[in-house]
């Protein structure tokens, strides 16, 4: 049932069909993702970004946040102020019961109208750069996101990984952390963990 669900995630084709997928799976996705599968890409691409992160006091942008496991995390190693975004309302309201998030805003990454020019130290993501998710088009206007000397610490699934090197190679950034790892418990290098500091 679990891996059927995350099956269907990764065939999604629509922004509406994901916002019925997650409006569906919500109350059962922590459960089923972290619990049922023992995905630990979540708290690993945290830990990376910390490790990496001279000011803890400085924003962080959660991209795709879901129920709020990154946020939640980044908080517990001391990141003070964090925003989420997602495309679906019941996953942003889980989020915000974890009191992890200083705002939180439903809306699409990939929409001409998400813009937030220069206005953090870091982006975050986890599980959002994967196949029947947001695609490599939307990584130079999410870059833009980044004051200068921003850091992006992204999970970017397997499968995509070359369409995603492509343009993160072309961009301004220098990389401080690329290795394809696991992301749940017993597997297989299923993910690339991107960290990379902008100019």
């Amino acid at each position: 049932m679990s891996e059927d669900r995350i099956a269907r995630a990764r065939s999604i084709t629509s922004a509406a069909e994901a916002t019925e997928v997650y409006a569906d799976w919500a109350p059962s996705y922590d459960e089923d993702v972290f619990e049922r599968l023992g995905f630990i890409g979540s708290a690993r691409i945290a830990e990376l970004l910390v490790a990496h992160l001279p000011d803890r006091s400085g924003p962080v942008l959660d991209l795709g946040c879901g129920t709020g496991a990154v946020g939640v995390r980044l908080a517990e190693l001391g990141v003070i102020t964090i925003d989420g975004v997602d495309l679906s309302p019941e996953m942003v309201a889980i989020a915000e019961g974890t009191g992890a998030y200083r705002t939180l805003t439903v809306a699409d990454i990939t929409a001409a109208s998400f813009a937030l020019a220069g206005r953090y130290a870091a982006t975050v993501s986890a599980g959002t750069f994967t196949s029947g998710h947001v695609g490599p088009e939307a990584v130079p206007r999410l870059l833009q996101a980044l004051e200068p000397g921003g850091l992006v610490a992204w999970v970017i699934g397997s499968g995509v990984w070359p369409s995603f090197e492509t343009l993160l190679s072309a961009s301004a950034l220098t990389v401080l952390h690329l290795a394809h790892e696991p992301i749940r418990r017993g597997a297989g290098r299923e993910a690339v963990m991107y960290v990379g500091r902008s100019t």
